[in-house]
């Protein structure tokens, strides 16, 4: 880089000049260019480039120490950013270990700005924010540790199995509050024995009687509506006998719909559950400590329990809700926990329940309030959405493909969107133990005929059957039978009582249901149901149902388990790890696994590999063809050698796989950031010296590093100096013997040690 640049460079002062920072630096180095309208994992990659460019310039004495502290602490809040809105991005951008290592050392005093990579654990607090219109949503991730909150991002699906209250350990990038977690360990299973989860099962769990505090309340500039009493509140929960003025001609709720889906294992406790306020908070509850609009739900929930802290023990109850105005800001439906988590009151101090927040204006007639209330207290009991899969022309693809998922897509249950549906026989199993397996469902996993209850019928007998997908894999069809009757499924579309509906679970279902459409040929999943008289087979396993017939009392189904056909699907391709850093002149490799998702009716397949880089890299497989048979995957190593010299930044590789057979394909993106070449000298001084290097001129008066940049290899002179009363005794490491001086060449990492002893002298008398 010329004077002229580094003159430049030196003008560009703060962050008023960043922006013109950027523009001088792409024009010098190309990996900083961000295109017009540029994302904002654009910026954070132009940004890692400018850093890393400082860093050259730092080491050569050429970077201002106020320039090189802005653009850290400006990539730290670009990058903060990135990982709430894109965590993928986020995780491939933030710099590898040994970078992070470098810049620390080259930026003492702006280390803090830097990422951190590590491991935290904590207690899980797992929320979902639903939008007004029960279309989307926002997952929220807090990890609670002694004296800080986390804020928990995944970069892909939520691991399984997460819920508030549970112990568990994340791993991977941190900036701030903020983790973009690629690994989650759950303490409290790993520990065994008597857990946290295991107290909080039996104090909060989805079994039982329920016993809800329900708190409304007002804000300064925002009010309840008036039809939103504590009459209109304990009829939601418990219907008209306890509804006072506020009747229903439909006598609808909470209490009511989870007795007939948990036939009895589950209801609101009347005598322990109680609705106090209107209490008036002091605020609003609508902007952030700056001023600036922000939805604050979380100082909500806790002014209101410390307003009503003296009359409530909270102690005597496992779930809070909170019935709220709208606040100008908050613009969800409904916001709860998934599970429990522990809380605590000055009053009471600690205990477990959940939380939710609803927002009155949304819940104005019994009817919406209860479709609501199920939904966000069917979160507290520990289910998330009810979400539809779709797979295009076809009912299901092949096994491990993941479809199109529509979070609320399940027009069937209430934990999809605004509907009285009953919740999904895969839930009331998995997650809520209201169904067990024999008594009131059958695993399915050979050819025969099943009769099954309608899920209105009572008593309770089998309701739904699990059918294995073909053989040998993880992958189950839940079948269940809905009838016209009662309050709740006689508000479901009339096609589900004359059909099979067909739920598919995975392991990518996690703590959702995924709905299947047996008319993949409308555009809605209201009519999914497998109708009597249809048989649908499944094109990629060997299993196939057929629907015989559909009375008000049951439904007979057969499942027939035949020849597995050969269905061709695209491969998944993933590479490892997720960044590395090289030098340039350098190679680095990846790790690019194939797996064949075929159907096990098909033959081996053959898979050609291709990958591509920045210009001028070379790109090497080991083996340039995988042949990998179905359900089966296999890796081979990527090797990419970057050039000499190359523009310091972060870049993008690819790798994919494509089948002649098939026609399909898939690929992997994984991060390399480039980095200048560095051998660092390491000296280790044992006693009291010290040792002077030729090259840069320094004294080591205790252990210290020198890094040497670029591709030249100088060769360094090292002088042993005794202290006071000390003498040289030897060498060590990459230098021997006992003179005190020592030449070695800068062609690698090297590492001497030093050490001195007392001097010689006369003895005392």
């Amino acid at each position: 880089m010329n004077a002229h640049a580094n003159a430049l460079r030196r003008r560009v002062n703060g962050r008023a000049g960043l922006a013109c920072a950027l523009l001088l630096a792409a024009a010098l180095n190309p990996a900083l260019a961000a295109p017009a309208g540029s994302s904002q994992a654009d910026e954070v990659r132009a940004l890692n480039a400018q850093v890393l460019q400082l860093q050259a310039d730092a080491r050569r004495g050429n970077a201002s120490v106020t320039a090189s502290a802005r653009a850290l602490a400006g990539r730290a809040t670009a990058l903060r950013a990135l990982m709430e809105s894109d965590p993928v991005a986020a995780e491939k951008l933030a710099f590898p270990q040994s970078v992070l290592e470098s810049l620390a050392a080259s930026f003492p005093a702006a280390a803090g700005s830097l990422e951190q990579r590590g491991r935290w654990s904590g207690e899980l607090e797992y929320l979902v924010e639903d939008g007004a219109d029960l279309r989307t949503h926002r997952a929220v991730f807090r990890l609670h540790r002694a004296s800080e909150v986390l804020s928990i991002h995944f970069p892909g699906r939520e691991p399984p199995g997460l819920t508030s209250g549970k112990v568990i350990r994340v791993g991977g990038i941190r900036a701030g509050e903020a983790v973009v977690a690629s690994e989650v360990e759950l303490l409290d299973a790993a520990q065994g024995g008597s857990t946290t989860a295991d107290a909080e099962a039996t104090t909060c769990g989805p079994v039982g009687p329920q016993k809800v505090v329900s708190i409304l309340v007002n804000l300064p500039g925002y009010k309840l509506p008036s039809a939103t009493t504590t009459d209109f509140a304990r009829g939601v929960l418990l219907g008209n006998a306890y509804a006072g003025g506020s009747q229903s001609a439909t006598d609808w709720s909470v209490d009511d719909f989870w007795r007939q889906g948990s036939d009895g294992r589950t209801y609101v406790d009347a005598a322990g559950s109680t609705v106090v306020g209107p209490v008036t908070l002091a605020k609003d509850f609508n902007t952030d400590a700056n001023g600036n609009a922000y939805c604050d739900y979380y100082g909500m929930g806790s002014a209101a329990m410390a307003a009503v802290d003296g009359q409530v023990d909270f102690r005597q109850f496992n779930r809070v809700k909170f019935i709220v105005p709208p606040n100008g800001v908050c613009s969800w439906a409904g916001v709860a926990n998934i599970g429990c988590r522990s809380q605590s009151t000055a009053g009471d101090g600690s205990f477990t329940a959940s939380s939710a927040w609803q927002r009155a204006d949304t819940m104005q007639s019994r009817s919406s309030a209860v479709q609501l209330s199920t939904h966000e207290m069917g979160h507290n009991l520990g289910m998330s959405h009810a979400s539809s899969r779709d797979f295009g022309a076809e009912t299901l693809g092949g096994v491990g493909t993941a479809g199109s998922l529509s979070e609320y897509g399940d027009t069937h249950s209430t934990m999809g969107s605004w509907n009285f549906g009953f919740y999904a026989a895969s839930h009331a199993a998995n997650q809520l133990g209201w169904l067990s397996s024999g008594a009131n469902f059958q695993v399915v996993e050979s050819s025969g005929t099943y009769t099954i209850q309608n899920y209105e019928g009572r008593p309770a007998g089998v309701k739904a059957l699990k059918v294995r997908r073909g053989t040998g894999n993880e992958a189950w069809l839940w079948i269940e039978s809905r009838q016209n009757s009662g309050l709740y499924s006689s508000r479901l579309n009339s096609s589900l009582f004359t059909g099979a509906l067909i739920r598919y679970q995975d392991s990518t279902t996690g703590n959702k249901s995924h709905l299947l459409d047996f008319t993949p040929g409308t555009s809605s999943f209201s009519d999914s149901a497998l109708q009597a008289g249809q048989t649908w087979t499944d094109s990629h396993s060997s299993v196939s149902v057929t629907v015989n017939g559909v009375t008000v009392g049951a439904m007979t189904v057969t499942v027939n388990y035949g020849a597995v056909p050969c269905a061709r699907s695209a491969p998944t391709v993933t590479a490892s790890p997720a960044s590395v850093a090289t030098e340039y002149g350098s190679s680095t490799r990846f790790v690019v696994t194939v797996k064949n998702n075929s159907s096990t009716g098909c033959a081996p397949e053959t898979f050609d590999l291709a990958a591509t880089a920045p210009s001028g890299w070379s790109k090497t497989f080991a083996a340039g063809a995988l042949t990998v048979s179905p359900g089966q995957q296999m890796q081979t190593d990527l090797t990419l050698a970057v050039p000499s010299p190359y523009a310091l930044g972060t870049y993008t590789v690819t790798g994919s796989a494509s089948s002649a057979a098939s026609a399909m394909s898939a690929s992997a993106s994984q991060s390399v950031t480039v980095v200048e070449p560095t051998n660092r000298l390491t000296v280790n001084i044992s006693g009291n010296g010290s040792v002077s290097v030729s090259t840069p001129v320094r004294t080591c008066s205790s252990s210290c590093t020198v890094d040497y940049i670029g591709s030249t290899a100088p060769t360094v002179t090292l002088t042993a100096a005794a202290g006071s009363r000390t003498s040289f005794t030897s060498w060590g490491g990459a230098c021997s013997g006992t003179s005190p001086t020592c030449t070695i060449t800068m062609n690698a990492d090297r590492t001497v040690s030093a050490s001195f002893g007392k001097a010689a002298g006369k003895p005392r008398k």
